[in-house]
């Protein structure tokens, strides 16, 4: 009979009244426990794997928070030197001014001291001309130099006062950090794990047409939920990103000059929007929502047509119809992935999503 230790059995029994029927098929038991024995070993495989892959942003990340504490100390440095030219153009200038004054004294004080000379010289001659003619002109100086001191009787003494600039201090002092840190999340399949079979099991249709659109007629190129389960839809040929309630009704829009291309989420709360024209406006615009509004922020500038856009790891993938490239999220290629050139438009590199039109 079989009892578990410190338990009272409710009912004993002999192991040989409990074997009936076939006996169980140990092989096939061990196979099943070296089964899971595997599928565990994978599991702490992919868990070792994402505590090294998570090493690896958060070194990335923290390489990304330096450079970005140096770009900002670049600009507060061109803003000193700014500021310090500033002091010495008006140094300059100050001190220009105070050496001509200085000067122009200097001048009358020697032309009067050499009349004061010359005047002692004619006294002890005792010529009457020579008196006149000194006379003379000891009496223009004099009158030219009452008239200079009268003119400067008041004096502004000049100095320098630098008076900082509290918006900036304010501003500065109000930031709690210099970004924000973003947990990403994605689903990855174990290795082996059986591929699910997705069924659609319903469509509805949705009008998001408002009075000020150019076009009625709509190409919605990209969609993307956000947090509060709003959606953003990219309306390609009315050049705007529309804001949608949970009705699916129009409730804000942002406009470009640009045709959004594609879209793809930041944060719970801010998206970068893909935007092109003719191969000219090549550049990818965050939008953000602020209460309940959309908000146009930084821009991003490229070299080449911005077809498609997608975010990974706080990485940009941008595809421009013939290549794959690799961006960080402030703007600088870390590298091209691929690029085929035999056409116009190669592979499946152009993110268009054309299956959801909204009419």
């Amino acid at each position: 009979m079989f009892c578990f230790p410190f338990r009272q059995c409710a009912k004993v029994a002999l192991i040989t009244e409990s074997v009936q029927g076939p006996l169980p098929d140990l092989q096939q038991l061990s196979r099943n426990i070296q089964t899971v024995l595997e599928d565990l070993e994978k599991l702490q495989n992919y868990w070792d794997t994402n505590m090294q892959s998570l090493q690896v942003s958060y070194s990335k990340q923290l390489n990304e928070i330096r450079d970005t504490r140096q770009k900002i100390n670049t600009i507060l440095d061109n803003i000193e030197q700014n500021t310090i030219k500033e002091l010495e153009d008006k140094m300059t200038s100050l001190k220009a001014s105070i050496k001509t004054n200085v000067d122009n004294c200097s001048k009358l004080k020697n032309e009067l001291k050499r009349l004061s000379d010359t005047i002692h010289d004619i006294v002890d001659k005792g010529k009457a001309e020579l008196s006149f003619i000194a006379s003379t002109k000891c009496l223009k100086k004099i009158n030219q130099s009452e008239t200079y001191l009268t003119e400067n009787l008041v004096q502004e003494e000049s100095s320098l006062t630098f008076q900082a600039d509290s918006e900036v201090q304010q501003q500065l002092s109000k930031l709690s950090g210099l970004g924000r840190i973003v947990v990403c999340t994605q689903a990855v399949p174990l290795p082996g794990a059986p591929n699910k079979v997705l069924a659609v099991q319903g469509k509805s249709e949705y009008n998001v047409n408002i009075p000020s659109d150019a076009k009625k007629r709509f190409n919605i190129r990209a969609i993307c939920v956000l947090s509060n389960d709003q959606i953003l839809v990219a309306d390609h040929l009315n050049k705007r990103v529309k804001l949608l309630d949970h009705q699916y009704q129009v409730v804000g829009h942002c406009d470009f000059t640009a045709y959004p291309r594609d879209m793809c989420p930041i944060t719970s709360s801010e998206v970068a929007v893909a935007v092109d024209v003719n191969n000219k406006t090549l550049e990818v615009q965050f939008v953000s929502m602020n209460d309940g509004q959309l908000v146009k922020g930084r821009k991003l500038q490229f070299k080449h047509p911005c077809w498609g856009i997608a975010n990974h790891l706080q990485d940009l993938y941008l595809t421009s119809g013939t290549a794959l490239y690799k961006y960080s999220m402030s703007g600088d290629l870390l590298s091209k992935l691929y690029e085929d050139k035999s056409s116009v438009i190669t592979g499946n590199i152009m993110v268009d999503i054309y299956g959801y039109i909204l009419k």
